[in-house]
């Protein structure tokens, strides 16, 4: 059977939705969460949006050939998911990454066979996402020098910020010093993990997810709009490390900041991308989360 008219891509996009739910929040509440974790559900999680807004207009279809090549694909991807890890392009043991290129490879499949075309591009890139992000990895972590430049303004940030705060604190190189309030010192290492990439990373996943999608939205303007988001982005970080060391000042350097260390990374970051992205869709797409219908019919009942 094929699905081709708007109401079944739809119902599909919200099953399809709810299926990665599902699946990402087992996952989730049942494995040790990190930071990655955090990221790779964001990005599934503005996946299906796309998804379920393209799928509310008449989606584009695949030729017979090109419906084939595209089920053959969703194929190869799924098998790929089981050996990224022998081939050593992700890392022991099977976890979010190779879940995502799973579950990336099983959408293109599904969307293939139901000759949504539209559909395939936002559901394949959380698979892209998760290869660059393994190359990006090793660049990186090969390449420190890409960060070290950025530490020493991160440091000072910091120093300004705790100071503005009346807590004198100061730095010995990637390293700031200060005394609690319970009269522990506090020593917190700014290290390349600190410096924001892996959320300037996952943010140009976002941008590339949108700007895929919504290829009429690209302007100026929005240009311009990505370009704040990036800086907010880096700011949204110096926020975590200003938190983790406010967490140390007033708690000192075990217990509290030890948690606020795990966890104020992923809310902050989270935080800052539905804020950024609710603007942008609202603001330059004209995408309504809203039922702005009920409320003119209620403004006009009073």
């Amino acid at each position: 059977m094929v699905f081709s008219d708007t109401h079944d891509a739809y119902n599909i996009a919200k099953i399809w939705t709810f299926f990665c739910m599902i699946i990402l929040g087992v996952y989730f509440f049942t494995q040790k969460s990190s930071y990655m974790e955090i990221d790779a559900i964001g990005m599934w999680v503005l996946s299906c949006l796309v998804i379920l807004y393209l799928s509310r207009e008449k989606t584009d279809q695949f030729s017979d050939n090109q419906k084939k090549i595209i089920i053959v694909i969703g194929i190869l991807m799924c098998l790929f998911s089981f050996i990224t890890i022998p081939l050593g392009i992700t890392n022991p043991p099977y976890g979010i990454g190779e879940l995502s290129l799973l579950l990336s490879g099983i959408g293109v499949l599904l969307f293939g066979l139901l000759n949504f075309r539209s559909l395939v591009v936002p559901v394949s890139i959380p698979f892209i996402a998760v290869l660059g992000f393994s190359v990006y990895e090793l660049f990186v972590r090969n390449e420190e020098w890409i960060t070290a430049p950025i530490i020493p303004f991160i440091v000072q940030i910091t120093i300004s910020m705790l100071n503005l705060f009346g807590i004198r604190a100061i730095a010995d190189r990637n390293f700031i010093s200060f005394i609690s309030m319970t009269g522990d010192p506090v020593y917190l290492a700014i290290v390349s993990d600190c410096t924001g990439i892996w959320s300037l990373g996952t943010f140009t996943v976002t941008v590339i997810i949108v700007l895929s999608s919504f290829p009429k939205s690209i302007s100026k303007k929005s240009l311009l709009l990505i370009g704040i988001g990036y800086i907010g982005t880096i700011f949204a970080n110096i926020t975590r490390i200003l938190i983790i060391s406010l967490s140390g000042y007033y708690f000192g350097p075990k217990g509290v900041i030890e948690q606020v260390h795990v966890h104020v990374g992923w809310i902050v970051f989270s935080l800052w991308l539905v804020i950024f992205w609710y603007y942008y869709f609202t603001r330059q797409i004209g995408i309504s989360f809203f039922n702005k219908r009920k409320v003119k019919d209620s403004e006009n009942n009073q």
